[in-house]
């Protein structure tokens, strides 16, 4: 991943985890709504985003970063034109990001154990410990498949 794609990538997925989970404020649904739908319109990659929504993994981060890699090397436009669309897109990726620093890290979900896409025959959990000051969570899974799953010893609790 280049720098410039690396970051913007970065801020996007970060984003896009936050405004899922149940405490993303306003300014910061806004800006990542904002840069979403500047790269969805101007780069025609709305479909790996929503991607990377779905599934914020590195290999998703990965694709979408060399699309937009390539997507801004062809821009079609006058050299000012896509200066100007640069420039706006690292307006807007700052927008997002200095809306991600001011939360405090207190406000992020604690995740015990968290299971995403998988798809398992048996599976044993225990002995996971959730502390923090946001929405603690033992254990999360999502679009998993599970035939036999024990757990145990679970304990979630705010400080």
């Amino acid at each position: 991943m280049d720098p410039l794609t690396g970051l913007i990538i970065n801020v996007l997925a970060s984003g896009a985890i936050f405004v899922a989970s149940s405490v993303a404020q306003e300014e910061i649904q806004v800006n990542y709504r904002s840069l979403k739908e500047f790269i969805g319109e101007k780069f025609g990659l709305i479909t790996p985003i929503i991607q990377l929504e779905r599934q914020p993994t590195e290999e998703k981060q990965k694709s979408l970063a060399k699309s937009l890699k390539y997507a801004i090397e062809v821009l079609p436009g006058t050299s000012q034109e896509r200066e100007n669309i640069i420039n706006e897109l690292l307006t807007k990726t700052k927008a997002l990001g200095e809306s991600l620093e001011k939360v405090p890290q207190k406000e992020f979900d604690i995740v015990g154990i968290d299971l995403n896409n998988v798809k398992a025959v048996n599976v044993k959990i225990g002995n996971i410990i959730s502390e923090g000051e946001a929405r603690v969570i033992g254990i999360k899974a999502e679009d998993s498949e599970f035939t036999n799953i024990i757990a145990g010893n679970i304990t979630a609790k705010k400080k």
